[in-house]
């Protein structure tokens, strides 16, 4: 039995090899290696063969240099590196607040928006045809607020900026108006296209969101956390692809193909009299799913006055699960940190709601907030949905190494770049929202990342019970 509780010997899973004639009843219908079908395919299994499926298609562990402290910090007191990352965050974010560009939408109404039954099939339906309208539209990738027609905010965007983009604030009453359209962000200079031609002529291009190396050390520390404690699928989740139970992506000898190969790399179960290939060669598969670290939320169909709130099974996860919880909660405090500033400058409003809320419902003192919860959607395709438990803002960014997946908000006809360090915050719980098509890169990186995007929404203990070893390499 390994320490997460499976068992070593991994052969009890149905092979092709394994079966005999009798058991599926005569010769293969078919074989099959289209990603789609064989994650429908697993996603249906049960019982021992489900279970024996996710140990072959666990989340690797990944290397943790990334996580060894720096000495200096190592020499630092932990209160003065917090206080100076967020006097550099503040002096950074000064130049957000003076120089993104405010953007009224006509005939947006955010009242409205909110008045709406949320996640109604219909609309759902609408939102979904609109993303799927919007498919052959240009990004914008400039950072900015986009306000409703009273001056509501409805999105904050902290994406590229250059550096002589004129300051839109105080120097007129009246809102620039943003007029959503297929080719909008090139018109007015905003496309990721537009943005990296000024780079290549000179001109200084800013990024407003998240640093390389902060991302690359919380990239880390979610893998490492999702490693030991398991992703899931939520049975009544309605926002995430059913057909996404695996995640098909090609080793680094190029691209997977459809040629079905002998190998002794090759993973197969067979449903049906039909075998489903998730493995070979040239490509395998990983399990996705949904963590949930929440703080403190009610109990389904339970009165939270009545019978109070409570951690979410993510972040306990038992005697095994909760130090790699603290242990990913301290990786992830400079991440943190800088989305708090953003959302307190972007949402000031909310910020002191939201932070009161934090420090009466706080679980573990690690998280510096002002977030209650976080949620990990691990590899998994994001259809249109508003988030049905939130009412204020919401931080949403992706990580990792794909191509595509731009952000889509049907209901402003907006499309948002939505790379690694890009940061979006907007009203979730009104606005309807998802992410669009995407495909992982080939191979594994250096520090055994595998690729493919994750997305950190909302957002002895020192070492994880010794599980991990900062100089690199696993215990």
């Amino acid at each position: 039995m390994s320490e997460d509780g499976y068992d070593d010997d991994m052969s009890s899973l149905s092979t092709l090899s394994e079966l005999s004639e009798d058991e599926y009843e005569g010769a293969l219908l078919e074989v099959v290696t289209d990603a789609r079908r064989v994650s429908q395919a697993a996603a249906v299994l049960k019982g021992d063969d489900k279970r024996d499926l996710r140990k072959l298609t666990r989340v690797p562990h990944p290397k943790t240099t990334l996580l060894k402290p720096s000495v200096r910090n190592r020499k630092s007191c932990k209160s003065k590196l917090n206080k100076r990352l967020i006097d550099n965050v503040n002096h950074d974010l000064e130049h957000w607040v003076d120089k993104a560009p405010v953007y009224r939408l006509v005939g947006v109404s955010l009242e409205e928006l909110r008045t709406r039954t949320k996640n109604a099939p219909k609309d759902k339906a609408r939102a979904q045809k609109i993303m799927e309208e919007m498919k052959t539209w240009e990004s914008d990738g400039a950072s900015g607020i986009f306000e409703d027609e009273l001056g509501n905010t409805l999105v904050a965007y902290f994406g590229r900026r250059v550096d002589a983009e004129v300051e839109t604030r105080g120097l007129s009453e009246d809102p620039v108006c943003y007029s959503p359209g297929s080719k909008t962000p090139s018109a007015m200079g905003r496309s990721p296209a537009c943005l990296d031609k000024a780079q290549s002529e000179g001109r200084r291009v800013y990024s407003d969101g998240i640093k390389r190396q902060t991302l690359d050390k919380v990239l880390v520390a979610t893998q490492l956390l999702v490693h030991h404690t398991n992703v899931e699928h939520a049975k009544r989740d309605g926002r995430h692809d059913k057909g996404d139970f695996l995640m098909k992506y090609a080793k680094d000898g190029g691209p997977p193909g459809d040629t079905v190969t002998r190998s002794d790399d090759r993973q197969s179960f067979v449903l049906k009299g039909v075998e489903y290939v998730y493995q070979d060669n040239t490509f395998t598969s990983e399990l996705t799913g949904v963590l949930h670290l929440v703080h403190g939320w009610p109990d389904q169909a339970h009165d939270p006055e009545k019978y109070g709130i409570h951690p979410s099974k993510n972040i306990v996860s038992g005697a095994h699960g909760a130090p790699q919880v603290h242990a990913y909660f301290k990786a992830t405090e400079t991440l943190a940190l800088r989305l708090a500033v953003m959302f307190r400058k972007s949402f000031p409003e909310f910020y002191d709601k939201y932070r009161k809320a934090f420090d009466a419902g706080r679980w573990t003192v690690v998280d510096p907030g002002p977030f209650l919860g976080r949620v990990i959607v691990w590899k998994l395709s994001v259809g249109a949905h508003q988030d049905g438990g939130d009412e204020g803002p919401a931080v949403i960014l992706p990580m990792g190494r794909f191509e595509g997946g731009e952000c889509y908000l049907p209901d402003l006809k907006l499309k948002l770049s939505y790379r690694p360090g890009e940061v979006i915050i907007l009203m979730a719980g009104a606005l309807y929202h998802g992410i669009g098509d995407w495909t992982p890169e080939a191979g594994v990186s250096e520090d055994g990342v595998t690729p493919g995007r994750d997305k950190p929404a909302n957002w002895a203990l020192e070492m994880a019970g010794g599980t991990i070893n900062l100089e690199g390499d696993t215990l």
